[in-house]
C-alpha cells in the first residue's frame, strides 16, 4: 500500500497549535537537530522512516473536515527536511485547511517554496546564536538567519518562539534573541515542563519553569518586537 510522509496523526483536534483554529496535527519524521528537552523526540529519527497509508490520511482528512476542523499544522521532526511535505500540504490545502507550519529555520530553501503554500508559520528560536551548535548540534547560523528575515518578509502570518528553560535563558540570553528577530510582529515564549522521556536525562531533572522567570524575560522581548505572549504558564 503506498505510504504517506505523515509518520503520525493527533488523534483529537488542537486547541493550541494553531493561533484562533481549532486544528488537526500532522507529524513528519526525521530532525537535523538533537535538543536534549525535545518533546517529540520519537520523531528524530530518519526522515524515511515509514509513514501512514495515504487511505488513512485521507479518512483523517475527511473526518475533521467533517468535525469543524479548520486548521491542519504540519510539524515534526523538522517537515522541511522531508521531500514529502510538498504534498502533505497540497493534500491538506484541497481538503480546505489553512495550514500552519512548524519549523526550526535551518532550511530556508525550502522554506522559500513553502512560504506560498501555508498560511501560518511558526519558527523556533531556541536559544541565543552562539548556543545552537552545543545545545541544538546545529551550528549554521546564516541559514537561521535568512529563515528568521524570510519569514518576517514573506509569511502571511508568523510567529517565532521560545521554550524558556530556567538554567539557559536569562536576560542576557534574551537581549541577544531580541536583535536577532529585532522588528518581528509576535514572539511566543514557552514554558518548559520536564518530562520522563526526553533525550538528555539532565533535562528531565530540570526543574517546570516558573511565572516570575517568563514575565521579566518578555519585558526584555517587548524591547525588540511588536507583540510578546506567555503560553503554559504554571
Amino acid at each position: 500500500m503506498d505510504r504517506s510522509p505523515v509518520f503520525g496523526i493527533l488523534q483529537n483536534p488542537s486547541m493550541v497549535d494553531y493561533p484562533g483554529k481549532l486544528a488537526a496535527v500532522f507529524f513528519l519524521s526525521g530532525c537535523n537537530f538533537r535538543c536534549g528537552f525535545c518533546h517529540n523526540a520519537r520523531l528524530m529519527q530518519d526522515v524515511d522512516a515509514a509513514g501512514l497509508p495515504w487511505p488513512e490520511v485521507e479518512d483523517a482528512c475527511r473526518r475533521f473536515r467533517e468535525n469543524w476542523v479548520q486548521g491542519a499544522v504540519v510539524t515534526g521532526g523538522e517537515p522541511t527536511l522531508h521531500p514529502g511535505v510538498f504534498p502533505v500540504v497540497e493534500k491538506l490545502r484541497e481538503r480546505g485547511f489553512a495550514v500552519k507550519l512548524d519549523t526550526n529555520g535551518s532550511r530556508p530553501d525550502v522554506l522559500a517554496r513553502l512560504l506560498p503554500l501555508v498560511d501560518y508559520v511558526a519558527m523556533d528560536v531556541k536559544f541565543a546564536p552562539a548556543d545552537y551548535a552545543a545545545r541544538a548540534g546545529f551550528g549554521d547560523l546564516d541559514a537561521l538567519t535568512e529563515s528568521i528575515r524570510m519569514i518576517q518578509e514573506r509569511a502571511a502570518a508568523y510567529e517565532f518562539r521560545t521554550t524558556v528553560i530556567e538554567a539557559w535563558h536569562g536576560e542576557a540570553q534574551m537581549h541577544l534573541i531580541g536583535k536577532w528577530v529585532r522588528g518581528a510582529k509576535l514572539h511566543v515564549l514557552q514554558a518548559f515542563v520536564p518530562r520522563d522521556d526526553l533525550p538528555d536525562p539532565a533535562c528531565r531533572a530540570m526543574r517546570e519553569t516558573r511565572s516570575e522567570v517568563m514575565h521579566p524575560l518578555a519585558d526584555v522581548l517587548r524591547r525588540y518586537v511588536g507583540r510578546v505572549e506567555i503560553r503554559g504558564e504554571f
